[in-house]
């Protein structure tokens, strides 16, 4: 097995950074890629973040929250860091960061660096190994998803999955 304890997922997203910002951090994007759901976030260091689930997951039988964690450093539109723990582990908090950088051509590069170094069964998860197609695409899935909507404006055909 490959050690998973970091992670680096990179993506180019042909649309400004700003928009990029709005949707890692706001309901009105989080509900239309990736696994869905709403978010909330206090961004400011020490902020409360939660990702709630989606009807799809509470009949698969979670429950109302699927992410918990606490902002450690928001920077809008440059990088987001979150303590973030995802609840159907029972795993110390891992360190998500997303650092995103606009280019003069207004392409924006996202880097997404996920340290799981007490958390192997959520790294396992999260690491994109899975069977996208039944939800299992981890950030390599979530990123392609992220980009699909802002540059088309319409959900990854797995979106929900």
């Amino acid at each position: 097995m490959n050690d998973l304890t970091t992670q680096v997922h990179g993506i180019y997203i042909d649309a400004p950074a700003e928009k990029v910002w709005a949707a890692l951090t706001s309901s009105e994007y989080s509900n239309r890629y990736g696994y869905g759901g709403d978010i909330e976030m206090d961004l400011v260091p020490g902020g409360a973040f939660r990702h709630l689930t989606t009807d799809v997951m509470k009949k698969m039988g979670m429950g109302d929250v699927a992410v918990t964690g606490t902002v450690v450093e928001a920077d809008p539109p440059n990088k987001l860091v979150l303590d973030w723990s995802a609840v159907w582990h029972d795993e110390p908090p891992s360190r998500l960061t997303y650092e995103i950088v606009e280019g003069p051509s207004g392409l924006t590069r996202v880097t997404l660096t996920h340290e799981l170094p007490q958390s192997p069964q959520t790294a396992k998860d999260v690491a994109g190994n899975g069977d996208a197609e039944n939800g299992g695409g981890g950030w390599p899935w979530d990123l392609s998803s992220l980009k699909t909507l802002l540059e088309t404006g319409k959900p990854m055909t797995t979106a929900g999955a």
